[in-house]
């Protein structure tokens, strides 16, 4: 049995993750945590950083027809959320399977999700942390159970060695040319995440969804706010309200 995690941010280049540099890299040089501000109060930050700069919002993209190239079983169907941190949480025993662990599990994603170095030394180390699981090394989990982890990184990502990755585990990486797995998948989950995708995503990624060819269900863990509050009008609204209290103070 296999596992097909999809993390919506595969669709959304950036240089931070390997994708083409330009003029205003540092715009992408984003804190990321998975809290309420990461993932809505900050977007209007970002955006309003956009505009300063004079370039255009970063948008997804090359997201249309990606689930034509999969084989999937008879009955496979989709849960999502907004943290991948939940695919962990996903055994071929919610299938109703004897099997203890996925055969394979293949992530579509621009990070590897498998424990970073800058965090763990080693997989002994993580798990005798006590860490436990996060959205950076959910990938460890199945790892641990036996599965055989593969990792396909976007197309817009420049070279497999920017920027250098180093799992905590043995994973198969590579960078995604259009070529499906050589297996045919029994769940799919997807994550949005928020923290890393910006709102203004938020409708592409319901048709995202809408566009898969199973019955779609939320993981019934999760909490979010989809779509999100638009950034674009909390800014504009932030400004005509600033404009409007600069008026009153010339006219007093």
């Amino acid at each position: 049995m296999n596992l097909l995690v999809v993390d919506w941010d595969f669709f959304f280049p950036t240089p931070a993750a390997g994708g083409p540099r330009g003029p205003h890299d540092e715009l992408f040089n984003w804190p990321v945590t998975e809290d309420e501000f990461h993932t809505e109060t900050i977007w209007e930050a970002r955006l309003r950083d956009f505009r300063a700069a004079g370039i255009d919002l970063p948008q997804v993209e090359g997201w249309q027809g990606f689930w034509e190239r999969f084989t999937f079983a008879p009955g496979t169907s989709l849960t999502y959320a907004d943290s991948n941190a939940w695919a962990a949480h996903l055994w071929p025993s919610d299938l109703g399977a004897q099997a203890p662990a996925w055969d394979s599990v293949h992530l579509y994603d621009a990070h590897h999700d498998a424990g970073y170095r800058t965090n763990h030394d080693s997989f002994d180390a993580w798990k005798e942390s006590g860490d436990g699981i996060r959205c950076e090394n959910w990938m460890l989990a199945h790892a641990w159970a036996g599965s055989d982890l593969h990792v396909h990184f976007p197309p817009w990502r420049e070279s497999p060695a920017r920027p250098p990755e180093s799992p905590l585990v043995p994973v198969t990486m590579t960078i995604d040319d259009g070529t499906p797995p050589a297996v045919s998948f029994d769940l799919v989950f997807v994550c949005r995440s928020g923290a890393w995708v910006p709102p203004w995503a938020d409708g592409a990624f319901s048709e995202f969804l809408r566009s898969a060819p199973m019955p779609r269900t939320a993981f019934h863990r999760n909490r979010w706010v989809h779509p999100r509050p638009d950034p674009a009008r909390m800014a504009d609204m932030k400004a005509a309200l600033y404009r409007k209290a600069e008026e009153i103070a010339r006219d007093s």
